[in-house]
């Protein structure tokens, strides 16, 4: 049994409204939305809502975030007044409401209640240094003697990408030799950059903020002002 989509709305037949009164009557499970969608050919999100108006309960998709109930929120309420300043995000979603909540959702609710100030902020990451004081000395003094920006990296170890970070970083500036010895990877180097900003790696090579953020994020790696997800311990 087909419905009509015309214009992207989704139209219920008298037909199939009886259906659904039908297989529905005895309660909505995820087997019947299944059911539904495959047998109407409709997305899920029309489906589960056409059955909400008929007046049925219908379970949230598996996998979905979990949603604040108005109970739940006066709770967290109450729970940011009574200890303010005294956890973060990450102590309070482990132990509010079964710890079903990520230190996200507490920080988004926390968020439209107003009571952002509650939380106390999370210690930010310290990024160990790369270079040694040695190295950077190394590093001026063979700027100023004109070496090529290989043969700094070489003297140092590092890749050629990162130290044109550090010279950037440090406001010198050595020439290349090969141009060719950075392209198969356009961010070669980047994990020896991390006590850089966002904003600097970009300089570095070139990049937008957005696909230096793209880049950490799909190799977990987080620098000075930017931690993903994905770099999370």
């Amino acid at each position: 049994m087909k419905g009509k989509n015309k214009m992207s709305k989704f139209e219920y037949t008298d037909e199939m409204v009886s259906r659904m009164n039908e297989v529905a009557s005895g309660g909505v499970t995820e087997d019947i939305i299944e059911s539904l969608v495959d047998e109407f050919e409709f997305p899920r999100r029309s489906v589960t809502a056409k059955l909400r108006k008929l007046g049925y309960d219908v379970p949230k998709k598996p996998g979905a975030a979990p949603v604040f109930s108005a109970d739940e929120t006066e709770a967290l309420a109450k729970f940011l007044e009574e200890n303010s300043g005294s956890h973060t995000a990450d102590e309070i979603s482990a132990s509010f409401a079964d710890a079903k909540f990520t230190a996200r959702q507490i920080n988004g609710k926390a968020l439209s209640l107003e009571m952002t100030s509650h939380i106390k902020p999370a210690e930010k990451k310290v990024t160990p240094k790369t270079y040694t004081e040695a190295e950077e000395t190394t590093i001026s003094e063979m700027v100023e003697s004109s070496a090529y920006l290989e043969d700094i990296a070489e003297a140092v170890g590092k890749s050629v990408n990162s130290v044109r970070g550090k010279l950037l970083s440090m406001g010198l500036k050595a020439e290349q030799k090969n141009r060719k010895a950075t392209k198969s990877d356009p961010y070669e180097g980047i994990d020896e950059m991390l006590d850089s900003t966002v904003e600097e790696l970009a300089a570095n090579f070139d990049k937008t903020v957005r696909g230096v953020k793209t880049v950490l994020t799909r190799r977990g790696l987080a620098c000075s002002d930017y931690t993903p997800k994905s770099a999370e311990a």
